[in-house]
């Protein structure tokens, strides 16, 4: 079963219509209002966004002295970049050397406040998107590079985080022939490696990655499909290769998505048994914490809040800002 067949509202531009949309290990998740969108963060929000009526936003960063907001605009097919601060909003270029008729789901790389780059997909259709990356030098796009050929196979969802050493690390599920796997290339030196398998093979689908710089290396999240349900597998990497560390509890689980807030570390998914939205915290040694659930259906995508010496909680956008305690 392949992405592109299990999940065809992931490949609409890669965005979504309306409701509060995945921010994918960001700490901002957006809102869609009339005439643009609403911010929420870890640190401070609602912010009001405007945008034309053919930009689809998908993520959005705190970066640059303000907000990045990226996504795909309907009317040209390319992505689109906003930087937004002190209530004014300004379009920032996209990069150049467009070589595919959609460009998709745009992840957005930051470090210290910094843009560092953006990764994103490319192609004429989801059954031939490549991925793509270029690095932000503060005014404009480096050269495009290719993170993983177009295989003629759907390649979708990706997630990239900038490691502790200054190196990018991207995942995203792609078709192998029998069923959805989930990839990996780390960038180094300019020059990204060779995509290899981040689990061990199998035949049933694993979906939607997220990945979070954690310490001195990362961790990874996917549904994966046991024969009767999704779950959420973690996964760990300490510089050199992955380990697949546990599977959380949940059935019917997906579109699990971290959040950092200072040094802690945050993963939020939805589950169907039990119902709604759960909310666990990973150290730095893989311990798991578990702080909350909360009713709620997928389109409620949270946002991870810790205020004073309260615990953390879960902020709901689509609810009005209304947290779950």
């Amino acid at each position: 079963m392949a992405v592109a067949r299990a999940l065809p509202a992931l490949v609409a531009a890669g965005g979504i219509a309306a409701g509060a949309i995945p921010a994918r290990a960001a700490e901002t998740v957006l809102e869609r209002q009339p005439g643009g969108v609403r911010l929420w963060s870890a640190t401070a929000g609602p912010v009001a966004v405007p945008l034309a009526i053919s930009q689809r936003p998908r993520v959005a960063i705190e970066a640059e002295g303000g907000t990045v907001v990226a996504g795909t605009d309907d009317a040209s097919g390319d992505l689109f970049f906003l930087h937004h601060s002190d209530g004014a909003t300004s379009e920032l270029p996209v990069p150049e050397a467009r070589a595919g008729e959609l460009r998709a789901w745009p992840v957005l790389l930051s470090a210290a406040g910094r843009l560092e780059g953006a990764v994103w997909l490319e192609g004429s259709s989801p059954q031939d998107f490549a991925i793509r990356a270029a690095s932000w030098n503060g005014t404009s796009w480096e050269a495009v590079e290719v993170v993983s050929a177009s295989r003629g196979r759907p390649q979708l969802a990706p997630s990239a985080t900038v490691l502790g050493d200054g190196t990018w690390l991207a995942v995203w599920a792609g078709y192998d022939g029998d069923d959805d796997e989930i990839y990996w290339s780390r960038r180094a030196d300019g020059a990204w490696s060779a995509p290899r398998r981040l689990h061990p093979g199998n035949r049933v689908p694993d979906i939607l990655p997220s990945v979070v710089a954690q310490g001195d290396g990362a961790r990874a999240a996917w549904s994966f499909y046991d024969g009767n349900d999704y779950r959420i597998a973690v996964a760990s990497w300490d510089g050199s290769g992955w380990r697949v560390e546990r599977t959380l509890d949940g059935l019917g689980a997906i579109d699990a998505d971290w959040q950092r807030i200072g040094d802690r570390v945050f993963v939020t998914y939805h589950s169907v048994e039990p119902e709604g939205w759960n909310l666990i915290e990973v150290d730095a040694d893989g311990g798991l914490a578990r702080h909350s659930r909360a009713a709620g259906e997928v389109g409620e995508r949270p946002l991870v809040t810790v205020a004073g010496g309260s615990g953390p909680r879960l902020l709901f956008p689509a609810r009005g800002g209304r947290e779950h305690r």
